[in-house]
């Protein structure tokens, strides 16, 4: 090759490679626009098409559910899915909600249904439609109560007017009651200020008597003698859910801070079970409180809440219940050394 010869293999000029490579990387920034060539960068479009290309590969069509690699049909209102489809697109096997229990009120690939709610009578609710398959419990007001609320979960009774009522009282609103008007009483108020002022004179005196008497009942109290100061009360809630109303337990839960919404669960939970009820709140408060000083806790509570006679019992159960224990493991013992 002598040194005016500038050809290469294929015969092409060295010079026209250059300019190849130029019209290529033109013709690449041409039809890909911001993208880098994968010749002199890493910011390429591929494996973001790519990868978005697989997504919408796993994706379902409306009314379907993703399970792998497959999409299955949803079950239809009123039943629960009790085993899976096993093509694409297939139906899954969807059994019937229990009437009166449970129910769905829309398709879906669950394989439980929602539990029927309840209208609380002690709330002031009634039933207005039943719990069906398809349809939760629908409750209202109950006569001679209403709520303001948007979603009413208890109702209040309607107020009683003394002087004729305005409005009668509706599920939303309350009664609005007649004012007595008496022209009479106008002058009255120029002397009001004098004839609060012994009146309210009165009334200090008086509130802080109860003060007082507050303040001795609850140092009386804090000094309760108790059988027990710290004793693990887990193996005697049966016995003291024996001696309590379910209404009493529950006015001792809320003392203690339980919540409302615990309270109706495990009514919900044990709805015909009453003793049950009884346990699983003192349960709960007990699990909550722990162990340390829970025995005062409980005593002091029932004293706070006017169950004093209560209180009392339940004290003469754990005792009797701890000596009969204490006895039992006596003669135990006295059995092993004997032998």
């Amino acid at each position: 090759m002598g040194g005016g010869d500038w050809t290469v293999m294929g015969g092409h000029s060295l010079l026209e490679v250059p300019l190849l490579l130029l019209i290529l990387i033109g013709i690449d920034g041409a039809l890909c626009r911001k993208i880098i060539s994968p010749l002199f960068g890493n910011d390429y479009k591929w494996p973001q098409v790519k990868k978005t290309f697989s997504k919408r590969e796993t994706t379902c069509p409306k009314g379907h559910h993703p399970l792998g690699d497959i999409c299955c049909q949803l079950c239809p209102p009123g039943t629960k899915k009790t085993v899976d489809c096993t093509a694409n697109g297939g139906k899954p096997q969807c059994t019937n909600c229990t009437p009166g229990e449970d129910y769905v009120d829309h398709p879906h690939y669950r394989d439980k249904c929602l539990r029927c709610g309840l209208c609380d009578r002690e709330h002031g609710l009634e039933v207005r439609k039943n719990c069906t398959t398809v349809q939760n419990v629908v409750c209202g007001c109950a006569k001679n109560f209403f709520c303001n609320t948007p979603e009413c979960k208890h109702c209040e009774p309607c107020a009683q007017c003394e002087h004729g009522v305005l409005e009668e009282c509706t599920e939303s609103r309350n009664t609005v009651c007649q004012v007595q008007e008496n022209k009479q009483w106008y002058w009255l108020l120029l002397l009001l200020p004098i004839l609060l002022m012994p009146l309210g004179i009165i009334y200090c005196l008086r509130r802080k008597r109860k003060g007082d008497v507050y303040i001795l009942e609850r140092r009386n109290s804090e000094n309760i003698p108790l059988s027990y100061t710290d004793i693990d009360l887990s193996e005697y809630i049966p016995k003291i859910a024996e001696k309590m109303e379910l209404d009493q337990v529950r006015k001792f839960v809320r003392k203690m801070g339980t919540t409302e919404v615990k309270i109706d669960q495990v009514k919900n939970d044990y709805n015909n079970d009453t003793e049950e009820q009884k346990i699983q709140l003192l349960k709960h408060w007990y699990e909550s409180h722990g162990k340390r000083g829970a025995h005062r806790e409980l005593i002091q509570g029932l004293w706070d809440i006017g169950l004093r006679v209560v209180a009392e019992k339940l004290q003469d159960v754990i005792k009797t219940h701890s000596e009969e224990n204490e006895h039992s493991n006596s003669l135990h013992g006295q059995g092993l050394v004997s032998s």
